[in-house]
């Protein structure tokens, strides 16, 4: 994590003449190992928990208020993240996503093992048996380089996982491999100047480009529109509109799709307190 400039240091830049600089916020993701892996959002702050519940949204006087939440059996029809509970530790490593239906009952669990500030386990629970288990590899740099899946009780591998990164970090490719090591799929990531990233293309294991989506970013940074293609050439695309706490994180999100009802999602975000 990015660390604060100490204010004894600050006070000696001032004392020799040297402008003051603003300490740096802490940040969290929620990225891998959460429904948002393909389009990771940053948050400012020490936050401790995020909650997200996501509702059908209606129409009401000109404006889309909440309606009935989003259930779990929805979601077969409706292309939707589902509600999350998201843990992360005081140096913003993420411990544990929670999937949870619209009765706040427990779907799944991903507890994570953080060794040095990296994930380095990964554990999949449900109907509290852990179900799966995924190790990861880093290089020197301290990049995360592989990921390897097993399936329990068995242990066996069902997966592999190759990421490629650039300098700064930023993925730039995934490759998937099956059990035998033979390729079975990738994702192509582009990023921006600013190492966000703006979209992916993934390819199925002839080579063939299957899906593709592109973002762009409103002046906060958040995801404002969405647009999808699929191996016919078909374009969908999906916009959002938000509200924000103190922090400058989105608690509040209307968004609208060519494929489905608008929603609205909610969140509850929690820090630590200083």
């Amino acid at each position: 994590m990015k660390k604060i400039i100490p204010l004894l240091f600050l006070l000696a830049i001032l004392a020799m003449g040297c402008p003051q600089q603003e300490p740096e916020v802490q940040q969290v993701e929620i990225g891998f190992f959460t429904p948002y892996y393909l389009f990771p959002e940053v948050l400012k702050g020490r936050v401790k928990e995020v909650v997200e519940i996501n509702y059908l949204a209606v129409e009401q006087d000109g404006a889309y208020v909440k309606g009935e939440r989003l259930t779990a059996a929805a979601r077969d029809s409706i292309t939707w993240t589902n509600d999350i509970r998201v843990i992360f530790d005081e140096n913003g490593n993420l411990l544990q996503c929670d999937l949870i239906d619209e009765n706040d009952e427990l779907i799944d669990r991903t507890k994570l093992t953080v060794q040095d500030d990296q994930i380095i386990r990964g554990e999949y629970f449900r109907d509290d048996t852990l179900r799966r288990y995924a190790k990861m590899t880093y290089n020197e740099a301290g990049q995360l380089t592989g990921i390897d899946q097993f399936r329990m009780p068995v242990d066996t591998l069902m997966w592999s996982v190759l990421l490629t990164s650039d300098e700064n970090g930023n993925y730039l490719e995934w490759q998937f491999l099956n059990p035998k090591n033979e390729p079975t799929g990738k994702y192509i990531f582009t990023v921006n100047q600013d190492g966000r990233r703006t979209g992916y293309q993934y390819y199925n294991a002839e080579g063939e480009k299957t899906f593709e989506q592109e973002y762009t970013y409103n002046e906060k940074g958040w995801l404002e529109k969405q647009v999808m293609r699929n191996d016919e050439g078909e374009e969908y695309v999906s916009e959002y509109r938000y509200e924000y706490d103190d922090m400058g994180n989105w608690v509040k999100v209307i968004g609208t799709s060519d494929l489905n009802e608008p929603i609205i999602s909610e969140r509850t975000i929690t820090y630590f307190e200083e």
